[in-house]
This record gives structure tokens, C-alpha cells and sequence, in this order.
């Protein structure tokens, strides 16, 4: 990793020469701070380098395009301005003002780019230099795509290197702090607010621009919200459905200890977000309760924060409490986040024990110095595609859409592995049955061309390639995708008519794939009916969702064939009015027939959110080493850890990532602070 960004400067400086000639590369570098013309454009007219006046550009970010505006006069750029709103909100966005004064100090397209926000930086990197170039009056190259280099799937690949060498030469600054926490999000600041709230000199360290949003359901067992609402959930019961999902291939020690201590994690954090938000209060929520759904258990778990306005936007509302009161709350109790720092390598003492940590900063390297321990709360490899191909082919292979964050590309994993830590030797992946890709497209690594069909995961008829069911739609939102896989090219198609919406009614789906308010009076939900109908058409104005007026057109549409397709539909409606599905199984309510025009379908992948395979830790959240023995000095929480999932993400069990998340920060906070 580090020896990568050591010469990253000199490679992108690189990639825009070779884009616009001396345009985009330094063409007004050696006259930044003077009217001299460089050498290199001895032969420019005395006239001037630029036409003057305003260029405008594109090019490809993470999730559209990032436009570049550039104003000149006749020998410097006088004013830049990014848009890139299509971006994720805190890293590609927030990051467009520094992105646009990073080409204005600079005077090229050069840019070191922001940390966290590559795909934003390698978009403004090429509109700038084309922007140069049009200035400059020279041919503009086509702006790369700044999509990933050939990946080989499944082979032994060199992902993990060997750990960068840092000459003490090199190390511009020391910090010394009791403890260090890497990375700003819910496992980080959780834990970094617990161990200063017990006194403790607590720095944290983040290598986007700002922290991460939290996901909206917090799972949480036995809290005094749970308990008010009247939920008493079978601990035993939940800790095997747990160990179920992941066929026991996991650590049932750390999933109790979720169990056990989440009720006060969420209590604790319920008093610091109403703390700085008054007027925000802590909601329980179920569907099913302690029910089933199908043959799948579902406890009621489900907790989030709402606002007590009764027109408030409860989606956006959810999404920004938490973290910025567990910010405000650390800072307030003396502790400290330093943003753009990314973790380059771990540092040991002559006995092993972890001592801190190198750094990287935008001005170089500096060493870090933690007497207490280092936190690992960085996250998991999920943007690492050469990482995610290698250890989990099957999901790189399924995913046809990332909502991951471009900060997860395994630097805690790798960094603790570099001396000798242990992983899980399972690859999980957070997968949602949410990416749709055009009906002429296949699963190849690239990411951008897709749309995020968020009623994926409602239970309508799912049909492989070939025109035929292949399984009980009723599932998990990931064993849909497990099953897919198996079929020809890992796709499907999901199929449905122009009853779609009252069909959501009786499908009761649950958590994040709930468009209609619980049973229980929650209000959260990721999209409201209108705002799905939206993204409908939006997708289908891109050409991702099919309409048509007969089955046997958006057959052809889908490019299935038509006899096969027409017959599955034929035989599905018909098991809908028995009632019985004699093929798969499905609950007799979820069996609803296609018979109203014009019907829709769309070719479908995995969305892919977050990876949860992790380093291994013990119940103290020590990382342990192929040993199984704790390595001094070192912890790690979250999607950096591991032991809790395999295989697949239990989306029935409502928040138990994030759950599982906090609770381990929350404990491993206050230990780090008191018992160390």
C-alpha cells in the first residue's frame, strides 16, 4: 500500500502527460510562482500560453460524472470549480473544493488527489487536464475511464505484498498519544468516545475527508427501548440462528458477547445522541417480531434514531445522528480526529507488543505513538477489487453494482497481517439483491455501468437467463444472489407487473427492504413509495428496467427465450391461484400471479455493501496471531475483525452488522482506557 502512494505523485503526474501532451503535465509548473516560460514551451507564442476564457469538462467518477470548470487568462489558471454532487456525499462531494484548489495551487492537473476520494480525484485529474488542453489550444485524449485494471479472478495473487520500508528520514513529525484509533466510522468513534470518556488521551485517525455516515437499524438486544416496547428475545435462540448462518464456522463467544452487552451499548448511546440532538429519541422497531418469515427466524432487534418532528425526512434524519454525537461527544472529552491520515504500517517493540503506527499525511509520513494500544476500526477490503478477487471470486464474480465505500480497501487487514496476524479463512460479503446491469451486460468488474434497483429484493418472480425459476424467491437477500450464481452467467432476471405496489403491501418485507412503515409505528424506511417510483423510471429511462406490453416482447427484451419464459410465467400464475407452490415452496401470501400489463423485468447482480471477513480477534478484541495468541498491543472491531459472520450477511437478524459493530467498540473503549 504505502509503496504505492510513495510514488503515486510521479505516476499521475505521468498518466497526464501521456493524456494531453505537456498540456496537463506541468506545462505551467516552473512558472508557478513567476511569468517565465518553462523551457519546454520555449516555442509558445510571447502572446500567451491560453485563450483566454472559461473551459468546461467531464469525466467519469464513482458514481457519474464529475464536471470540471476552468477559467484562465493568457498564462495561468484563475479559477477552478469541481461539481461532483454525484458523489458520495462525505468523501467524492465533500472532497470537490479541496480537489479544486489542489489544481489552482497547483497551475496542471497533476493533483495529489484526497485520500478516500480516488475515483473523485482521477475524475478531476482528467477533466482538468482536458480543460488545459482546450485552453491551450491542443488535441484533447479521450479521459481515461477510471475503471479498474484487468483483475484475474480466483488466482494467487500478490494482494497482500509484503509491508513498505520507511527510512527514519522520511518520518516528518512524532504524536504521541494512550491510545489510537484508526479510522473515523461507527467501530472507530465508538470506541474512541468510550476510552476518553474514561479519561484516556485518545487520537483517531481517518484517511477520508470526513467520517462515514452509520446505517440507519441498529440491532440491539435487551435494551430499556426493547424492554418499554415489550420484547423479551430467546438469547439462545438468536446466538444458534447466528451460528446457523455461518454453518458454526465462527467464534460463538463473540456473537454472545454482541448478545450479551448490546442492550447497554444501545443504551449508552441513546444519552449521547439525545445529549447533542434533544429533540431525537431512540425507536424500537419490528415486523414479525419474534416470529418468522418463511422458515427464518427474525427477532426483533431493530432499533434507530428519529427525529419527534412528524414532517421529517426520518431517512436522512437517522443518518446523521449518531456519528456526529459520538464526534462532538469525543472532542468534547479531550479526544482528537486527524482526517486525511492514512495507516501505512504497524510498528513493534523488540518483545512484538504494538507500539504504534506509521502514517501518511498529505505533507509525507509521520510516526504515531500509542503507550495503550492501536484500534483497528478501519473497515473491510470491499473497494479492494484485486483483494476481493482473490480471497471471495464468488462475490466479485455476483456483484454487478458497489454501494461500498471507496475507503474499504483492506489497509487494517493487510496491515496487521504484515506482522503476522491471523484472518478468518472464510470470505463473507455483505451482498443485496440490488444491482440491475442492461439485458445485454454480464458480471465483469466493472461497477459503473449499473443502476441500484432497491425493490430487488421483493419477493416477485425470479428467473435465470434461460427463461426458468430456479428457486424459492422468498429468501435472504444474499441466498438469491448464492443461488444465482449456480445458474448460467451468475445472473437473473427479476420479473413484475403493473400491480407492483399493492404487491409490496402484502409481501410485508422487512428492514432495509421496507418501503412500507412496520407494523410496529416505525416510520424509518430507505425510500417511500414515491421516491421508489422514481427510481423506476429513472432506470428505465437508462435502459436498465424493461417494460412491455406481453410477456412474450419483454421476453425478447431480456434477451431470454420466449417459449421457455412464457411457460415459467404460465405455470407460476397457475401455482399463485392454487395457492400452493408445488415447485419451491414459497409462503402462499407472496405468491401473486403476473397478469397485469405492461410488465417489467430487469437483469439483476449483487449490489455489494461491505466485506465482514476480518482479522481474528478474542472477546477482549485482541488480534490474534496463526497462533491463536493475542498480539500485544493490538485490537481491532468491526468489519476490520472477524469470527462473527461467514459466507453470508444474516439480513433477517435487522442491524446486527452495525450491532455488532458498536457493541465491540463500546466495550472495547472502556477496557482499553481502565483495564490496561
Amino acid at each position: 500500500m504505502a509503496k504505492r502512494q510513495i510514488s503515486r505523485r510521479d505516476f499521475m503526474k505521468g498518466v497526464a502527460a501521456g493524456a494531453v501532451s505537456m498540456a496537463g503535465f506541468g506545462l505551467l509548473s516552473a512558472c508557478k510562482d513567476s511569468g517565465d516560460l518553462p523551457t519546454a514551451a520555449a516555442d509558445v507564442p510571447k502572446k500567451g500560453i491560453y485563450t483566454p476564457g472559461t473551459y468546461t469538462a467531464k469525466a467519469g467518477g464513482y458514481h457519474g460524472d464529475v464536471t470540471v470548470t476552468m477559467t484562465f487568462d493568457e498564462n495561468r489558471i484563475i479559477d477552478v470549480a469541481v461539481d461532483a454532487s454525484g458523489e458520495t456525499e462525505n468523501i467524492g462531494a465533500a472532497a470537490a473544493d479541496k480537489l479544486a484548489q489542489q489544481v489552482l495551487d497547483a497551475q496542471n492537473s497533476a493533483i495529489d488527489g484526497i485520500s478516500g476520494a480516488t475515483r473523485t480525484s482521477d475524475a478531476v485529474r482528467a477533466a482538468a487536464a482536458d480543460c488545459i488542453a482546450q485552453a491551450a489550444g491542443m488535441p484533447v485524449a479521450a479521459a481515461p475511464s477510471g475503471s479498474a485494471p484487468t483483475i484475474v479472478v480466483g488466482a494467487n495473487t500478490d494482494w497482500l505484498s509484503a509491508a513498505p520500508e520507511i527510512g527514519e528520514n522520511e518520518i516528518l513529525e512524532t504524536v504521541d498519544t494512550e491510545i489510537l484509533v484508526v479510522g473515523a466510522g461507527n467501530a472507530g468513534l465508538m470506541t474512541a468516545a468510550r476510552a476518553a470518556e474514561a479519561g484516556a488521551k485518545v487520537l483517531v485517525i481517518e484517511k477520508g475527508i470526513s467520517s462515514m455516515n452509520e446505517r440507519h437499524w441498529i440491532g440491539a438486544v435487551d435494551s430499556s427501548f426493547s424492554r418499554d416496547a415489550g420484547v423479551d428475545t430467546d438469547k439462545d435462540k438468536l446466538a444458534e440462528e447466528l451460528c446457523r448462518y455461518a454453518s458454526h464456522r465462527c467464534d460463538e463467544r463473540l456473537i454472545r458477547l454482541w448478545i450479551n452487552n448490546s442492550g447497554a451499548m444501545m443504551d449508552w448511546y441513546g444519552k449521547v445522541v439525545r445529549q447533542y440532538n434533544p429533540d431525537v429519541k431512540v425507536h424500537m422497531e419490528w415486523d414479525l417480531g419474534e416470529g418468522g418469515h418463511g422458515s427464518y427466524y427474525v427477532p426483533a432487534t431493530m432499533h434507530n434514531f428519529q427525529d419527534d418532528i412528524p414532517e421529517h425526512d426520518y431517512s436522512e434524519a437517522a443518518s446523521s445522528y449518531g456519528l456526529s454525537s459520538l464526534t462532538s461527544f469525543l472532542q468534547d472529552h479531550n479526544g482528537s480526529v486527524r482526517y486525511e491520515t492514512v495507516l501505512v504500517k504497524l510498528e513493534q517493540n523488540r518483545e512484538g507488543r504494538v507500539t504504534g503506527v506509521i502514517a501518511k499525511t498529505s505533507d509525507g509520513f509521520i510516526r504515531i505513538n500509542a503507550s495503550r494500544g492501536v484500534a483497528l476500526c478501519c473497515g473491510g477490503y470491499a473497494y479492494n477489487k484485486e483483494m476481493l478477487a482473490a480471497l471471495n471470486p464468488n462475490a466479485y464474480l455476483s456483484t454487478v453494482e458497489a454501494d461500498a465505500s471507496a475507503l474499504d480497501t483492506g489497509d487494517g487487514i493487510k496491515a496487521a497481517m504484515w506482522i503476522g496476524a491471523d484472518k478468518d479463512p472464510d470470505a463473507t460479503a455483505m451482498l443485496f439483491d440490488r444491482g440491475t446491469i442492461a439485458p445485454d451486460q454480464i458480471s465483469d468488474g466493472n461497477w459503473e455501468k449499473s443502476g441500484y434497483f432497491h425493490l430487488g429484493s421483493q419477493p416477485w418472480l425470479k428467473v435465470n437467463l434461460r427463461g426458468e425459476r430456479f428457486c424459492n424467491e422468498s429468501v435472504p437477500y444474499d441466498f438469491i444472489l448464492h443461488a444465482a450464481f449456480m445458474e448460467p452467467g451468475h445472473l437473473y432476471n427479476t420479473i413484475y407487473d403493473s400491480s407492483w405496489m399493492e404487491q409490496i403491501s402484502q409481501f410485508q418485507q422487512i428492514g432495509c427492504a421496507r418501503i412500507i412503515p412496520s407494523r410496529s409505528g416505525g416510520k424509518l424506511q430507505i425510500f417511500s413509495p414515491e421516491a421508489e417510483m422514481g427510481l423506476l423510471m429513472g432506470m428505465e429511462e437508462a435502459g436498465f428496467i424493461q417494460r412491455a406490453d406481453t410477456l412474450e416482447e419483454l421476453a425478447g427484451k431480456l434477451n431470454m427465450p420466449v417459449e421457455t419464459f412464457v411457460d415459467t410465467v404460465k405455470r407460476y400464475n397457475e401455482l399463485c391461484k392454487k395457492g400452493v407452490d408445488e415447485d419451491f415452496g414459497k409462503e402462499p401470501y407472496r405468491m401473486l400471479p403476473l397478469e397485469k400489463a405492461p410488465f417489467f423485468g430487469c437483469r439483476q447482480g449483487a449490489s455489494l455493501l461491505c466485506t465482514l471477513d476480518g482479522l481474528r480477534i478474542n472477546t477482549k478484541m485482541q488480534v490474534l496471531d496463526t497462533d491463536s495468541n493475542p498480539i500485544e498491543g493490538l485490537y481491532a472491531a468491526g468489519d476490520c475483525s472477524g469470527g462473527f459472520f461467514a459466507h453470508n450477511y444474516p439480513e433477517y437478524i435487522v442491524g446486527v452488522a452495525v450491532g455488532r459493530t458498536l457493541t465491540e467498540g463500546f466495550l472495547l473503549g472502556e477496557s482499553l482506557a481502565l483495564h490496561l
